[in-house]
Order: C-alpha cells, then sequence, then structure tokens
C-alpha cells in the first residue's frame, strides 16, 4: 500500500464498536443463552429472548462505580495492549497506571457488572489534579470479573478474571502525557471514572 493511499483511509472515529467474528458472536450467544436471556428455537435455527432477554433490552440504565487509586514514582505506563489499575501498592509492569486501589474487579456491584455482560458501552474517565483522559470501551457477555487484586481495561478481545472491559480505545502508552505525569507522583490521588450507557 503506498503512503498516498494509506493516508487516504480514514480514521476510525472515537467509539466505533468492535469487528464482530463469527467466533465472538458464538460466545456471545452462548453466554447469553447461559444467563437464560436466549434459548436456541430448533425449529427456527435461531436464538429467541427469553423474557428474561427482553427484561434486560427494555430496562437500560446508565450504571455507575468510581474507584480511587494513587499514583507511584515508578509508573511507566507504556504498554501497548492495555492499562492496570491495581490494589497492589507496588507496580508490577508497564500496564500499570494506578496503585493501591480501592477496588478489584470481584468489588464493582452486581448491577454494574450484569450491565457490562450486557455488551455495553463504558466510558472511563480518569482524573488527578484537575487534568483528565477519557477511555471508550466494551463489555461482553464472555467476562468473568472475579480477580480480587487487578481491574485491567484491554485494547483486544483478551478476557481472563482481571479483564474488566475488552475493545477500549486507549493503551496505557495512548493515555494524555500530563496525567501520566501526575500520576508518577507518589501519593497523588486518582478518581477513575466508570459510566456503562
Amino acid at each position: 500500500m503506498t503512503k498516498r493511499n494509506m493516508q487516504e483511509i480514514p480514521e476510525e472515529p472515537r467509539g466505533t464498536t468492535p469487528e464482530i467474528t463469527p467466533e465472538l458472536l458464538q460466545t456471545a450467544l452462548n453466554a447469553l443463552e447461559k444467563m437464560g436471556a436466549l434459548y436456541y428455537s430448533d425449529e427456527g435455527g435461531a436464538y429467541v429472548p427469553t423474557e428474561k432477554g427482553w427484561k434486560l433490552l427494555m430496562e437500560v440504565k446508565p450504571v455507575k462505580e468510581e474507584v480511587e487509586a494513587y499514583g507511584h514514582l515508578s509508573i511507566k505506563a507504556t504498554n501497548l495492549d492495555m492499562i492496570t489499575i491495581t490494589m497492589s501498592g507496588n507496580v508490577t509492569d508497564d500496564s500499570v497506571i494506578a496503585v493501591s486501589a480501592n477496588k478489584s474487579c470481584k468489588d464493582f456491584s452486581k448491577e454494574f457488572k450484569e450491565a457490562l455482560k450486557a455488551s455495553r458501552n463504558v466510558d472511563i474517565k480518569i482524573e488527578v489534579n484537575g487534568v483528565t483522559d477519557e477511555i471508550f470501551a466494551f463489555g461482553s457477555p464472555a467476562l468473568k470479573i472475579t480477580d480480587s487484586r487487578n481491574i485491567i481495561i484491554r485494547k483486544d478481545d483478551t478476557i481472563d478474571s482481571k479483564t474488566l472491559c475488552i475493545m477500549s480505545d486507549k493503551s496505557a502508552n495512548e493515555l494524555n502525557q500530563d496525567l501520566v505525569e501526575e500520576l508518577r507522583k507518589t501519593g497523588n490521588k486518582a478518581k477513575i471514572t466508570l459510566e456503562i450507557k
């Protein structure tokens, strides 16, 4: 591809949906079926929403959580794939942007977790001393959200117990550098607001 052709490709707008692969769709349908939100109709060969499924669709409302964490001198924030917020007081790798958090994945409310598993959009705002940045990501029916130490926001669709959301539009390396500088000051308080819409 020539340089000129590359320049003609439009940038994806913020908040675009992830590429839907057959595997991702099947995983989502299987997870919804396990939740009792869908059932597979042998006659029509299609997934059909159950009463619970219709209620989930009709009762969409914003759900918000806040996490408090702290900056640390050793924060690098250079990881290209994810962002980590940890309850540990130490920086364990280059994805960690805040330590000594007051919540891990398992500490989020049932309502918040259910909204995430409904594959809804997640707006994440990080604020330290008036400096902010925002991240846009997605939930997934396949999320576990059970880890007792960490919260991970991923750019890809990898899911493990630490994963809170996937397909984010930023990694640690892409955060506002003024924000990262504030996070590199030990003891600076970070307020992380997560809102599912």
